[in-house]
């Protein structure tokens, strides 16, 4: 598979303090890199981010539900249990952040990146991923429950525990990852591309016993 579209990025200014340039009324945000700072208390679900990067930015109660992301990065950011339920995302990376029980249910991505990313405990149950590559990630008991998947691709990523019940997993290749074992249909791995270990490991699903 190809790797997803890298955003185009290119930023009019620099700032440090969010709220001075987001205005929840006319909640549109275009041309900034945002750094070395903390967002908390904010609702900014239904919001547009277009040609943005957030760098160094830590979030605290933060509402991104029904956000709309166009060309935007996200680099060395802590999102942890931040809520990105039914977000829109097209052409975004995630660098080196701090994702632990992110919440991103009905999402739909497509051309994003997750690049050395802890995203532990996240629940993507219902989203639909399309050129989505994870990459050096923690994925242990991510909740990928009923994806629509297309062309995903995981590189060198852990994925111990995590939920792909109801995810067609034909054509998905798993077997530069590990797991020690996965929640996952029998009539989901048809098709799925695993390595020698990782076979052993899922023939108990099958009710198999190598000798």
């Amino acid at each position: 598979m190809k790797n997803p579209s890298k955003p185009d990025i290119s930023i009019q200014e620099t700032v440090s303090h969010f709220d001075a340039n987001f205005d929840q009324h006319h909640p549109f945000v275009e041309g900034l890199k945002i750094e070395n700072c903390i967002i908390s208390d904010v609702d900014i679900a239904g919001a547009e981010f277009i040609n943005v990067v957030f760098q160094n930015v830590t979030f605290k109660d933060v509402n991104f539900e029904k956000l709309y992301l166009r060309d935007v990065q996200f680099i060395r950011c802590d999102l942890s249990l931040a809520k990105f339920d039914e977000a829109t995302m097209q052409r975004v990376e995630f660098k080196h952040c701090q994702l632990t029980g992110l919440s991103m249910a009905d999402a739909r991505l497509q051309n994003v990146m997750f690049k050395s990313c802890n995203l532990r405990l996240a629940g993507m149950g219902y989203s639909v991923q399309k050129y989505v590559q994870y990459t050096e990630c923690v994925l242990t008991e991510v909740d990928f429950y009923h994806n629509k998947w297309k062309h995903i691709l995981f590189e060198d990523c852990e994925l111990t525990g995590s939920n792909l019940s109801n995810t067609n997993l034909k054509g998905i290749d798993l077997s530069d990852s590990t797991f020690d074992f996965l929640t996952v249909r029998m009539e989901d791995l048809k098709g799925c591309i695993v390595n020698t270990f990782q076979a052993q490991q899922l023939s108990t699903l099958l009710g198999l016993i190598i000798k």
